[in-house]
């Protein structure tokens, strides 16, 4: 055989087909984190396109773990391409990335502290606590911790992720909303973000842990207002002024 003649079954790596589960493994162990395609800015169908992918890896993320969540599956379930969901997000880490801080946008949403200024301190850390303390005991929350704790051994990347685009950022905006309080002489407090991180955890009580851990513990409305009353009494009363 001429040696110039390739054989038909060796294709060029760069010829192949982008939808295919064996390059779709390639990207996802060699693919730098941010690879998504620079300057790209999907339209309407685009975003639409986007947002599916979004639901589809957040489910399979939730039910799989992060090394077993195929992203051939989640273009499946969402439609499009693989090259579409690789312009996008850059790999599997980067569309981990970019559910995590959907997340968190949502998370912002229901705590809403930027509409809170000037209200009743009592009031606002009531109502940002019990709707903190929902969302970590939801089932796609304590699927999320789940996948965490299994995965972040073997890739501290995702506990790197995690980390920067959900608790840092919630802790730092309610910092941020005390801070304004001590600014206005409403509260005595010399680390405003510490007395955050001390706020959620109080918060989150001991339920998360024990549901965290598999535990099929029903708590109540009632139950999870009373909890969160007396973070807010015991917190606040180290800090009035």
């Amino acid at each position: 055989m001429n040696p110039e003649q390739s054989n038909p079954e060796q294709s060029n790596p760069e010829q192949s087909n982008p939808d295919q589960p064996s390059s779709s493994n390639r990207s996802e162990e060699v693919n730098p984190i941010g690879v998504a395609e620079e300057g790209y800015a999907p339209r309407e169908r685009g975003l639409v396109r986007r947002d599916l992918f979004l639901d589809a890896a957040s489910d399979l993320f939730s039910r799989c773990g992060y090394e077993a969540a195929s992203l051939q599956e989640v273009v499946s379930r969402a439609g499009g391409s693989m090259a579409t969901l690789y312009r996008l997000f850059g790999n599997k880490e980067g569309l981990f990335q970019a559910v995590i801080e959907r997340k968190s946008s949502n998370l912002l949403e229901v705590l809403n502290l930027p509409n809170i200024k000037g209200e009743d301190p009592h009031n606002v850390l009531f109502n940002v606590g019990l709707n903190f303390l929902n969302m970590v005991l939801s089932d796609e929350a304590l699927s999320l911790h789940r996948i965490l704790i299994a995965e972040s051994g073997r890739n501290p990347r995702l506990r790197e992720i995690f980390m920067a685009v959900a608790p840092e950022r919630s802790q730092r905006v309610l910092g941020d909303y005390l801070q304004a309080l001590v600014t206005e002489g409403k509260l005595d407090i010399d680390d405003c973000y510490l007395a955050a991180i001390q706020f959620i955890n109080m918060v989150k009580g001991n339920y998360h842990m024990r549901r965290l851990l598999g535990e099929e513990v029903v708590v109540s409305d009632a139950v999870r207002r009373r909890e969160v009353t007396q973070a807010v009494n015991v917190f606040l009363e180290g800090t009035l002024v």
